[in-house]
């Protein structure tokens, strides 16, 4: 129901990641102040990680008590969700170009950055840059793409065609980041990747999609910082 979609989405995404896990790490006297940017690199992966698992949590705990498709949460590797993938990883290249250069002229260069990254791109701190490739390719695509492709885009073909379905998704993918400067290429990249699902029927094709696209920009931003 529309309940559960909110449900979901406020209660595992935005309140267990925003509120409940820094008030439970603060409690605990843990965090990343004091420590240097490879601890902060770790501690941001394992912060990650623990949003991951509480929201995903609240995910099966919502919707256990009631019949979903069989399909839904599709990880069977296959060729043809690889091939689907890769194959919209290539189309949503020349689009994102695009985006990316109107994005620009919008915001002036004033756009968000993470300045922890940034300090690590400097030092070329080779741990702290796996850590956060590690985040950005593998951890990220995985939990997103349950998220978003898995539960949020096939709720939302319940009230809305599958067009509009993908397009809200991607808006809400995109608002998740919390970065108003990146909406509009997020929102692309989503739309990107709620096509390819609903195509192949399968996370794997959006997993693989988002990890390449993910890659490719911290391979790029690595090599620019080198």
């Amino acid at each position: 129901s529309g309940e559960i979609i909110w449900q979901v989405l406020i209660l595992g995404f935005f309140f267990v990641g925003q509120i409940v896990l820094p008030l439970v790490l603060g409690s605990l006297g843990i965090g990343g102040a004091g420590l240097s940017s490879r601890g902060r690199a770790i501690f941001s992966l394992v912060y990650y990680l623990l949003m991951a698992a509480g929201s995903l949590g609240v995910l099966w705990w919502s919707i256990r008590p009631w019949p979903w498709p069989q399909d839904m949460f599709t990880l069977t590797p296959s060729r043809s969700a690889l091939l689907w993938g890769l194959g919209g990883y290539f189309v949503a290249v020349p689009l994102m170009f695009g985006v990316a250069l109107l994005n620009q002229q919008i915001w002036q260069g004033q756009g968000g950055s993470n300045p922890l990254l940034q300090t690590v791109l400097e030092e070329q701190d080779g741990v702290a840059l796996l850590v956060f490739f590690l985040t950005a390719a593998i951890a990220a695509p995985i939990f997103e793409e349950i998220l978003f492709r898995g539960f949020l885009l096939p709720s939302l073909t319940r009230y809305t065609p599958v067009g509009w379905a993908i397009a809200l998704s991607a808006l809400i993918f995109a608002a998740a980041h919390l970065s108003l400067s990146e909406v509009l290429p997020l929102t692309l990249l989503g739309a990107v990747l709620g096509f390819v699902y609903t195509r192949s029927r399968s996370l794997i094709s959006p997993m693989v999609l988002h990890s390449a696209w993910n890659s490719a920009t911290m391979l790029g931003l690595f090599i620019l910082g080198g």
